[in-house]
């Protein structure tokens, strides 16, 4: 015996399901925002063989900072951290800083994206690891939220 009512019922189900219902829209999603983006350090410090060299700068407004930092000589070892201010050699020696990136090559340059941060003070600390003076690179970036995420 076959169920002759259930081919009904299935047609009518499907026709349903392809008919747009009136008041219903895919959402728009959240509005946008232009984006911006601000150079809030760049410098060229020199660091001394098996140093640490502290750069302060400020932030005016919440977003996300992208960290660049090369150097000259391929063989030199740079380290660069990214730390709420105040932050010197000291206190990173003894685990008394907010580091917010901490990075060590290879590769080179170094490049690194944080997550949002508010306006604020940060320390960029660059260490030299080798025997010889090195001049260094930096550039932080500050990027609003209508920027692509690095």
């Amino acid at each position: 015996m076959t169920r002759t009512w259930l081919r009904p019922l299935v047609a009518a189900l499907g026709a349903l399901a392809l008919v747009p219902m009136p008041g219903c829209s895919s959402p728009a999603g959240p509005p946008t925002s232009s984006c911006t983006r601000q150079t809030v350090f760049s410098g060229d410090p020199h660091v001394p063989a098996s140093t640490q060299v502290v750069q302060t700068f400020s932030t005016p407004r919440t977003g996300r900072l992208v960290v660049t930092v090369d150097w000259v000589s391929t063989e030199s070892i740079i380290r660069v951290v990214l730390a709420q201010a105040p932050c010197g050699p000291d206190q990173f020696k003894v685990n008394g800083c907010n580091v917010i990136t901490d990075q060590v090559p290879p590769p080179k340059p170094l490049t690194e994206s944080t997550t949002w941060l508010g306006p604020g003070d940060y320390d960029l600390l660059l260490q030299n690891f080798t025997s010889v003076d090195e001049t260094v690179s930096a550039k932080v970036i500050l990027s609003s939220a209508g920027c692509e995420t690095p």
